[in-house]
Parts: C-alpha cells; sequence; structure tokens
C-alpha cells in the first residue's frame, strides 16, 4: 500500500519504516495488514477500465525501478512519457490528455530478468476524501516458459480527474503455466 501525490515514485526498498507510518496514519495495524481506508471517507463510485482507457500496456519500457504515478499535467506527462519511451527511436508523441477533466495513473513493476511478468491497475475506488488504485503484479510459475530478454513491465490508465490523494494497493499473483 502507498499513498501518493502527483508524480511520486514508488518509495525505494528499505521504506518499510515510512510505510509503517502511512499505513498507521491511515488505521492499519501494520503495513503487511490489509488497509483500512475509512480515512478517506464513503465510497463514492468505482472505475474499471476498459480498453480505451488504457493508454499503452507494454513488457518493455524505460522504467527499470517500480513506480506509481499519478500526472495531473502537460509537462509532467511529456516527461513520464519520455521516460517510458526511452530508447525508442523515433520517440512517439504522447497521446493528448485533458488534464482539466482527466488525470493518468502509471504502474510499473521495474526491471524483471525474464518474460512472464506483468502489472496491470484492476480499479480504482473513489471516496470521499481520495482514491485507491487497486493494481494486480503477475510473475511466472516455476514452470513456466519465457523469455530470457530483460522486461520492464508498465500499465499506463486515463480515468476522469477526481480530487483528493491517491492510493496504491497492490497484490502480487503466480501465475502457473
Amino acid at each position: 500500500m502507498r499513498v501518493g501525490g502527483d508524480e511520486r515514485p514508488a518509495p525505494p526498498a528499505g521504506t518499510r519504516l515510512r510505510r509503517r507510518a502511512v499505513a498507521l496514519s491511515l488505521g492499519c495495524g501494520d503495513a503487511t495488514s490489509p488497509p483500512d481506508w475509512s480515512a478517506f471517507g464513503s465510497r463514492a463510485s468505482v472505475w474499471l477500465p476498459d480498453p480505451s482507457a488504457v493508454i499503452v500496456h507494454e513488457y518493455y519500457s524505460g522504467f527499470v525501478d517500480a513506480a506509481e504515478l499519478v500526472v495531473s499535467d502537460s509537462q509532467a506527462w511529456s516527461a513520464m512519457w519520455a521516460r517510458l519511451n526511452a530508447g525508442r527511436q523515433p520517440d512517439p508523441p504522447p497521446p493528448a490528455v485533458d488534464f482539466p477533466t482527466e488525470r493518468v495513473i502509471l504502474v510499473a513493476l521495474g526491471q524483471r530478468n525474464s518474460g512472464g511478468y506483468d502489472i496491470r491497475v484492476d480499479s480504482v475506488v473513489h471516496f470521499e476524501r481520495g482514491s485507491v488504485t487497486y493494481v494486480t503484479a503477475t510473475a511466472p510459475g516455476s514452470r513456466c516458459g519465457v523469455t530470457g530478454a530483460l522486461t520492464q513491465p508498465v500499465d499506463v490508465v486515463r480515468l476522469t480527474r477526481v480530487a483528493g490523494p491517491v492510493a496504491f494497493q497492490q497484490q502480487a499473483v503466480v501465475r502457473d503455466c
């Protein structure tokens, strides 16, 4: 679980104490217990991505470190898009986003030593005082045949702009082949 604002990457390894402080401030017993989102107020709506909401879903990107980003303006969007497409020639132009009414959510798994890994935004639950983005990170099972190439899975979606902070709740899944 992570609570973040605009353009803030996921905390690096070794920040368990900081995560625990955030978790406790949101009413969790500790950083490994299920979060209690009551600090965000009552649930207002649930957003489920449809194909038109997905800006890009890639297995090879410029995000070698894990990231959970909320992009709310065109300057940050241009920088994020350039990082996403690092190493591609020519660099494709960023898709248009209407930032007064929309924001972009990016989740990146970070670099992995093989294929078979994935990350996806499953849903976003909007509350009175914030939102929770639910994410699934998938790893290949031990019997899966995967490419030996380095991968950097990333999922980028657009959604209607809603006021308040955005928290991220990630679940890890192992997919047996």
